[in-house]
């Protein structure tokens, strides 16, 4: 039998990530279009690092904790699934989740999540209730949309117009609005200028609102592209812009914007208690196609 070997990385290579995340369609994490924006995100400038499981140079099972949602990222190849592998990736992750709370001096909820359809919801299940994990009383509900159909055009309030985002010039200004949509620092423009360096960037489908007179951004829809499908991650209007439809035109813009990219189907995920994004895409013509269970831990500061 084959040893399988683990070690950990500060950098995460594409192509053995990406072709572990296909190596099983039925993936129980919710990650891939949007790995981008994940693998980019602030947990290299956290001293968190990745932790990589391979058998025979295949790399068999990756995680990584995310500090900007308190998630651990995770992926398993199909064929090494069971209650073992799995065990220890979410040991490992618990591990990484308390390791973040001392260095960052303060409490947190750390969570992992999959597919409640997933083929071995079971297992998982099961192995995070052997940790400690509790299953939260909400979930992340996965909607779709097929951007072939007819769709009226964006309809916005005068003063106000939609377009790609700019890139590096604007870039403080972008994490301003996110400041302001998602709250202080969660967003960073190193963390923007990372993901607008990756291989897999499109600016045609990372839109903005630009309120015209003032010349501020007050919307935006950054989305991803992978093999015919778009992700929207992230969206959001500025409060004091709501209930002028940005949030529709955001929506209706990306549906015109991935399919000018060769898209068929537009993905956006929102927690099953935020009522008004779910309200928001359903009315663009989102339907649910599956939901995401979440199992929690409190990561103490020590």
């Amino acid at each position: 039998m084959t040893a399988i070997q683990f070690r950990t990385t500060t950098t995460l290579d594409r192509e053995p990530i990406h072709t572990l995340w296909e190596s099983d369609p039925a993936h129980p994490h919710i990650h891939l279009v949007d790995m981008p924006f994940r693998v980019t995100s602030t947990w290299q400038d956290r001293d968190c690092v990745a932790g990589i499981w391979e058998k025979a140079g295949q790399v068999i099972a990756y995680a990584l904790f995310q500090p900007p949602w308190g998630v651990l990222d995770f992926a398993i190849h199909p064929a090494e699934q069971g209650a073992a592998l799995e065990s220890e990736v979410f040991a490992w992750g618990k591990a990484q989740m308390t390791a973040h709370a001392q260095r960052s001096g303060a409490d947190f909820e750390g969570v992992i999540e999959f597919y409640q359809d997933a083929p071995q919801a079971e297992h998982m299940s099961a192995a995070l209730l052997a940790l400690g994990f509790l299953p939260q009383d909400w979930s992340v509900i996965r909607f779709s949309l097929d951007v072939n159909r007819a769709f009226p055009q964006p309809q916005l309030p005068e003063g106000y117009c939609v377009r790609p985002f700019r890139g590096e010039a604007e870039a403080e200004n972008y994490v301003r609005l996110v400041d302001a949509v998602f709250g202080p620092h969660w967003l960073t423009r190193e963390w923007r200028l990372r993901s607008l360096a990756h291989p897999d960037y499109l600016p045609a489908i990372d839109l903005v609102i630009e309120h015209t007179a003032s010349q501020m951004l007050v919307g935006y829809c950054h989305c991803w592209l992978r093999q015919g499908v778009g992700q929207i991650e992230p969206l959001g209007v500025h409060p004091a812009h709501h209930r002028l439809g940005l949030g529709t035109a955001l929506e209706l813009a990306a549906v015109a914007a991935v399919r000018a990219q060769g898209a068929h189907t537009l993905l956006v995920d929102h927690g099953s208690t935020n009522a008004n994004a779910i309200a928001l895409s359903h009315k663009t013509g989102f339907r649910q196609i599956n939901t995401a269970v979440r199992y929690a831990i409190q990561a103490k500061k020590g």
